[in-house]
């Protein structure tokens, strides 16, 4: 019961780091002036390192990427939890990405910032929805994964997948200049902050 009850006290104190992350970079979006001369100087830095690797890579993730695909990824990964009689997991795992997405949503709207100079999405740009998704679907995937897939073998494979396209996606909105840094970060943040709840009520519920 000790070592539980530790366990969902380091998952709310990373609650708590994503809430003051992510708090943090949106008071510098929102109130520092030269903050988007310090992210487009960083994203040029980056778009520069990336520019020798194909373009079409980061257009591949970036558009595999975009919540609307996750639909068919969500129903499998519900489907099979469904099959092992894991319902309340399942539905947990569509509401909490779906939290996400709402709070990503009434962020953007609420802080209006626009996206980088020569990207013509008319969308607000801070934070990155492909990242909030991403990692907290993803996120939430490997948590099951690290918790149910026996096979050592398997888990491993299936954790560095999912792990790795979370990367690939914050990375893949930098490299098409369709994102800030900060954006990115903070959508990570946010999503992280959504995989934590995920955890802490699911140790919750199974005391």
């Amino acid at each position: 019961m000790k070592n539980k009850e530790y366990s969902i006290a380091v998952n709310w104190s990373y609650v708590g780091l994503s809430v003051v992350v992510f708090s943090i970079l949106t008071v510098l979006v929102m109130y520092l002036p030269n903050m988007r001369e310090i992210d487009s100087t960083i994203l040029r830095s980056i778009r520069l390192a990336l520019s020798p690797f194909p373009s079409y890579i980061p257009v591949f993730i970036s558009d595999f990427g975009r919540a609307n695909c996750y639909m068919w990824p969500q129903i499998t990964a519900a489907a099979v939890l469904i099959s092992h009689r894991l319902y309340l997991k399942a539905f947990m795992l569509v509401l909490f990405s779906n939290c996400a997405l709402l709070l990503k949503d009434l962020t953007k709207n609420y802080i209006c910032r626009q996206r980088p100079d020569g990207c013509d999405i008319s969308t607000f740009s801070f934070p990155s929805g492909h990242s909030v998704f991403a990692m907290c679907f993803c996120g939430i995937l490997i948590y099951l994964i690290h918790k149910y897939v026996r096979s050592d073998f398997w888990r491993n494979i299936l954790i560095i997948v999912f792990g790795l396209w979370i990367f690939m996606v914050g990375v893949s909105r930098l490299w098409l200049g369709a994102h800030f840094p900060s954006d990115v970060i903070a959508g990570m943040f946010l999503g992280f902050f959504f995989v934590n709840l995920y955890i802490i009520v699911d140790k919750s519920i199974s005391r």
